[in-house]
């Protein structure tokens, strides 16, 4: 299997620069729905699809400058070896297109507050994936925290009358790519470089379908605005992705959790005050248990840190 140098994950300053990366992450990922209206005319996969290839391009473009090819190559050969990884990156790749994909949708389709609830949903998600993948406990407040969002989620379908798929599948999808995040000991760069290659393929297909089905939005005369903001899309959602990944193994994951929270918080804001939609009560009530939720959760995770910290054993001398 090849190996990998590791830089020092638990020291102070790694903390640090991961809370900072964090929150540059989480506050682009909330501003994003406004980028995401100004690509409306086109086609939800073709955004994606040229995300990817742009995004891989500018990694690409990074790693080069950097010296770092040479890095990302002795990386994809050991991959052949190393099936476990392989996979874990296969994964990522899938789980993180899926959830690009549903936040376009949610958007052009005028759904910008559920997908601010199925954000507030996806720490809860990942906790619930902490119980299952990282073998972590909960103590029956912390349970009692996990299911108030579910009865949240029953409300909410009952009051709508549908299912939201919206919100189920954005929390869904990031909370399993985050715990696959947390098992790859690669680099940011390197990582995303290679989760974007592997998606490089469906995406070049699926953009050259478009093009012979007439269907094509990029450079077909749809307006200088829609073409540029296409041309740059890999750019911009490459920023908060690399800043993500290289948060993600430094932080724990309470503290990754209070971060993530300014994500939902954004997006559902630009919903009503942005997008002018409504916050109806079929939302709202669903959305108060949600909250209620996440506060005993945090609260019972700062409880028992300080109790941990008070049970430490301090040096002497």
């Amino acid at each position: 299997k090849m190996t990998t140098q590791a830089p020092d994950l638990n020291s102070p300053s790694a903390a640090r620069a991961g809370i900072a990366a964090g929150v540059l992450a989480y506050i682009i990922w909330g501003l994003m729905p406004i980028y995401w209206r100004l690509l409306g005319e086109a086609s939800s996969l073709e955004i994606l699809c040229l995300r990817i290839i742009g995004s891989l391009v500018f990694i690409f473009g990074y790693l080069a400058a950097k010296g770092r090819l040479g890095e990302l190559s002795g990386v994809v050969r050991g991959l052949r070896s190393d099936r476990p990884l392989a996979l874990l990156l296969v994964g990522a790749a899938f789980f993180s297109s899926a959830n690009w994909l549903v936040n376009i949708v949610g958007v052009n389709t005028g759904h910008v507050v559920e997908l601010g609830i199925g954000m507030f949903l996806t720490p809860l998600m990942s906790v619930a994936l902490g119980v299952v993948f990282f073998r972590e406990k909960l103590t029956p407040i912390q349970w009692i925290s996990v299911v108030l969002p579910l009865i949240g989620v029953l409300i909410m379908i009952w009051g709508l009358g549908r299912i939201p798929w919206i919100a189920i599948l954005v929390s869904s999808t990031w909370a399993v790519y985050s715990a696959i995040k947390k098992k790859v000991p690669l680099s940011a760069w390197i990582s995303l470089a290679v989760e974007h290659a592997l998606m490089l393929v469906p995406a070049a297909l699926y953009l050259v379908y478009l093009e012979r089905a007439g269907d094509m939005y990029f450079l077909h005369g749809h307006g200088l605005e829609l073409d540029l903001a296409l041309l740059f899309v890999g750019f911009v959602t490459a920023i908060p992705m690399i800043a993500f990944s290289y948060a993600a193994p430094r932080l724990p994951m309470l503290i990754l959790g209070f971060i993530q929270y300014l994500n939902p918080i954004l997006v559902t804001s630009l919903g009503v005050l942005f997008f002018g939609e409504s916050l109806t009560r079929a939302e709202l009530i669903p959305l108060l248990f949600i909250w209620s939720g996440i506060a005993i959760y945090l609260a019972s995770s700062i409880v028992r840190n300080r109790r941990a910290l008070r049970l430490r054993p301090q040096k002497l001398g």
